[in-house]
């Protein structure tokens, strides 16, 4: 009998790099703290990860999708030196200010469908972290479990099913001997 895989989604600004405001060079990354081993210990447990970001700078403008794009793999290549391994990096391109409304723009789930399809994901069975009131109800309306990343930067106005402080302490309830946590 084999182990269903668990799927962890993640926000990147802020939740696994810090948020400089729009980051997208090479040098604007910087990992948060305990977020490599974080990582590490909840991927030896069979979690599985995604990353899916709104990334409003295209459309204002700031850096092209092409530079999105290669911040991302640059992320996740630094990620792989460590030994994470991220399934896939989905950015979401659009602003409502500036180019109207999507479906894939969180909290909007466009984003997580495509990953669903790709990778035969349950999204209710998932579990979504972040630290923007946006990355809470994307995990709501993808019927997941939720974390938030505190961020005193971001005041909470939606509840989580869970707040903590790092990844440290997202793979301590996740991996609770006996774990509940569903």
């Amino acid at each position: 009998m084999s182990i269903s895989p668990k799927y962890i989604f993640f926000d990147r600004d802020g939740t696994i790099i810090r948020d400089t405001g729009y980051p997208y060079k090479p040098e604007h990354i910087e990992f948060l703290p305990d977020v490599i081993e974080g990582l590490l210990l909840l991927q030896d447990r069979g979690y599985r990860f995604i990353i899916i970001t709104n990334q409003a700078g295209i459309a204002r403008g700031i850096y092209s999708e092409q530079d999105a794009l290669n911040f991302s793999q640059e992320v996740e290549r630094r990620l792989a030196d460590q030994g994470v391994h991220i399934l896939k990096t989905y950015f979401c391109p659009h602003h409502p200010d500036f180019t109207g409304l999507c479906k894939c723009r969180k909290p909007q789930i466009g984003l997580a469908l495509q990953a669903a399809r790709k990778f035969n994901i349950t999204l209710s069975k998932s579990f979504f972290v972040g630290d923007k009131d946006s990355d809470i109800q994307f995990g709501f309306n993808c019927g997941g479990m939720t974390f938030r990343i505190a961020n005193a930067q971001y005041p909470s106005t939606v509840a989580s099913h869970y707040t903590v402080d790092n990844l440290m302490e997202i793979a301590s309830i996740l991996l609770r001997p006996y774990n509940t946590v569903k």
